[in-house]
């Protein structure tokens, strides 16, 4: 292969990465649309919009800097009655004040690596004070139907049973004396991250009720970090086939709302979701807005068009939660292309059949980082007679080199005798000055794929693979007892990558070109700084592959010696 259409292939591949690494490639936001005549719940003190608006429900006072969730979660149970609902998925925590879900914790994983390390926490907005799925009428916020204590009949624990032969249901009931009476019930599906809820609105008065009814939802980051390029907590939609992506600095700069038809709309991250699911075709819009661009909090408001309840008369609005893991198998459970959150960019039909096959090889060994080393192997024998035809096409140019220098030079200023002449080298050798490049190219969507995969795989979120690497989906360190800065830790692997890197690149035939070697010499630095910071286990895919392409190559130096 000619080194030109090589250093074209790699630094295209840099640039993709680069592409997806700051910008999201494969993220395409639908244009949002405007809204004239609605109004939705906005908090005191949030940034203005052209939108008329109202008040957000009162929060609660936020927790004091440093107060861990279990800390948060004690002082509230002291102060408020609360329900515990407990599912093997999941422990849920609702409190009196507006019968809102104070805690989500999810019991197959924990926050942090370390085994000690609480359980997964969905909801970091309470230690800003804000708790999801309170209730307001817009009209009559006085009556401040999100922070009124709430009853129910529901014991203090309710264990949703997987043996239970039908759901489990717990109803929570507020009352305005002559006004109105609200009703959420709540139905939990045996071993599923899903619920449904279900509002019952009775006017209680001797008149109509005229209003709007605005459910807010409200979303921190789950990691803690506003910016995080490798894990990003971003806003998600999906509707009209497409899922769209907005994090909190692209929303600040415009009024989004989102209107029906729509599969899901939810807070997510490479590994958690939280979904709401309108089970109404029509009749309300979603709204959402950046609360405290800081700690990047965001409420999503449910607002249903505006509604006439006769006197006596009630309604009932309903939708669906998830809130759990991005598991594929419960996510196609639960229905609603909630699946598509799962979304590997352009290569998903390529990236979610190597999930199956490294989820099918984990059984049997038991380590995810095993499972990549040999769906590595596995890919690299698939794609062997393409490489090793790519290999051989490289040295076939490389003894052809002394040849094409001469013509080039005897015919630099004839530049159509120059390529006749060079096409009747190549076909009298038999050698395709594509044939190294073309082989090549065919594996990009693979590596895409992969990328997309092992960097948003929640199986290896928190997966050991041996020594020092305890978390696949963490970078590279290993830390030597002091701070590296601007790392932490010794990123030994990714160097090691670097460095395979380099060994392939002087092993690969040389154009005899001083400069375009120099530039390939790069490209192993330039690698080992993108790699840096992505996770571990796409750092042992690649170090794994190039050392069997120097093994592979290695096999074809000596063929042609």
């Amino acid at each position: 292969m000619e080194k030109r259409a090589l250093i074209a292939f790699v630094l295209s591949l840099v640039v993709l990465i680069f592409w997806d690494y700051y910008f999201g490639l494969f993220r395409t936001p639908a244009p949002p649309t405007t809204q004239e005549s609605q109004t939705a719940p906005q908090p005191e003190g949030a940034k203005p919009s052209a939108q008329p608006q109202t008040v957000a429900p009162p929060s609660l006072p936020p927790a004091p800097a440093g107060t861990l969730p279990e800390q948060r979660l004690a002082a509230l149970d002291r102060q408020y009655e609360s329900w515990l609902i407990t599912d093997g998925l999941y422990q849920m925590k609702i409190f009196s004040p507006g019968a809102r879900i104070g805690s989500f914790q999810l019991k197959q994983y924990r926050e942090e690596v370390s085994p000690d390390s609480p359980s997964m926490e969905l909801l970091p907005s309470q230690s800003s004070g804000y708790l999801p799925l309170a209730v307001d009428l817009l009209q009559h916020q006085s009556w401040q139907l999100s922070t009124t204590p709430f009853r129910s009949s529901a014991p203090a624990q309710l264990n949703v049973s997987a043996d239970a032969a039908s759901p489990s249901t717990a109803a929570f009931t507020a009352e305005i004396p002559g006004e109105v009476r609200l009703t959420k019930l709540f139905t939990f599906q045996p071993g599923s991250y899903v619920m449904d809820v279900e509002l019952q609105l009775e006017n209680l008065a001797a008149q109509p009720l005229v209003d709007q009814l605005g459910i807010s939802f409200y979303f921190q980051p789950y990691t803690g970090k506003i910016d995080d390029s490798n894990n990003p907590s971003q806003l998600s939609i999906y509707q009209k086939g497409e899922t769209s992506h907005y994090v909190p600095k692209d929303m600040a700069k415009k009024d989004l709302i989102f209107r029906p038809p729509m599969h899901w709309v939810g807070y997510e991250n490479n590994y958690f979701l939280q979904a709401v699911v309108p089970l109404e075709e029509s009749g309300f819009q979603i709204i959402p807005r950046v609360l405290d661009a800081d700690k990047g909090l965001i409420q999503l408001v449910y607002l249903t068009d505006p509604f006439q309840l006769p006197a006596q008369g009630s309604r009932t609005f309903k939708m669906r939660l998830y809130m759990g893991a991005k598991e594929l198998s419960h996510l196609k459970e639960a229905g609603h292309s909630l699946d598509e959150a799962v979304d590997y960019g352009w290569f998903t039909f390529l990236a979610l059949p190597l999930l199956y096959v490294m989820r099918w090889i984990y059984t049997y060994v038991h380590n995810y980082g095993v499972a990549i080393i040999l769906i590595t192997i596995l890919i690299k024998i698939i794609f062997w007679p393409l490489t090793q035809k790519s290999y051989q096409s490289m040295q076939g140019m490389k003894k052809v080199q002394p040849k094409i220098a001469q013509i080039r030079e005897k015919y630099k200023d004839d530049k159509e005798k120059m390529s006749q002449e060079l096409m009747g080298v190549y076909r009298t050798n038999k050698v395709n000055p594509m044939g190294g490049c073309l082989p090549m190219v065919l594996q990009i969507p693979v590596f895409f794929a992969l990328y997309r995969m092992l960097n948003g795989a929640i199986e290896l979120r928190h997966e050991p693979f041996m020594l020092w690497i305890n978390d696949l989906t963490a970078p590279d360190r290993l830390h030597i007892g002091f701070d590296i800065p601007y790392l932490g830790g010794l990123p030994v692997m990714t160097i090691l990558m670097g460095i395979s890197m380099f060994i392939q690149q002087k092993m690969t035939p040389s154009s005899g070109d001083p400069k375009q070697e120099q530039i390939m010499l790069l490209m192993p630095v330039v690698f080992t700084v993108f790699f840096v910071n992505f996770p571990s286990g796409l750092v042992l895919y690649w170090l794994v592959n190039n050392v069997l392409s120097i093994a592979q190559q290695y096999w074809v130096n000596r063929q042609a010696a």
